[in-house]
């Protein structure tokens, strides 16, 4: 795709030319291609549950314009020639990332600490954390409380003293604003 750079006559237009080129203008730039036919294969199933996806992520991000306060989040997270659309459908499409589970505060006690790096596209809306016993039991669950001063870490405080921790199982949950799931499970050295 070409970019017209400055041209009094392609300056802001959009559209398709004798059958050959297509004009678009994003963000006060305009782009150049060569017309797109029609596809002369069936869709697989991967391209058609893609196109289902796509679909529900362009419903998404329709809806989450209509909202200031989540278009604003969103704009934000734009870069480049991108719009908030852009950024919510690209949202939409991928679940968040838990990258990392920091267990060297939780040391058996009340109040203890564990930590979190959660991140997506704008910062997951939750993040809850189960802890197992070697059982297999339930000994508390919670959510975790985004950090004040940086948005990818996630803080859980412990309401449970556990005797013994060693063996126990966590298992971490994040959900982004479109409702995409990432789960992790980390087990006590």
């Amino acid at each position: 795709m070409a970019y017209v750079k400055r041209s009094i006559f392609w300056q802001g237009i959009s559209g398709t030319v004798g059958d050959t080129l297509t004009f678009r203008v994003r963000k006060g730039r305009t782009f150049v291609s060569v017309k797109r036919g029609p596809s002369t294969k069936p869709p697989t199933d991967a391209q058609q549950e893609a196109n289902k996806r796509f679909v529900m992520a362009s419903l998404f991000a329709q809806d989450a314009m209509k909202d200031p306060a989540i278009k604003a989040l969103y704009q934000k997270a734009a870069k480049g020639g991108q719009t908030a659309y852009n950024v919510a459908v690209r949202d939409a499409m991928s679940p968040p990332v838990i990258s990392w589970i920091d267990v060297g505060g939780y040391k058996r006690t009340l109040g203890d600490i564990i930590t979190i790096k959660a991140r997506d596209v704008i910062a997951p809306r939750s993040v809850t954390v189960i802890i197992f016993s070697q059982a297999g039991t339930i000994l508390e669950q919670g959510d975790a409380v985004i950090k004040t001063n940086d948005s990818r870490f996630w803080i859980y405080t412990v309401t449970t003293a556990n005797a013994i921790i060693s063996g126990n199982r966590l298992v971490v949950t994040a959900t982004d604003l479109p409702g995409n799931k990432a789960e992790q499970t980390f087990t006590i050295p």
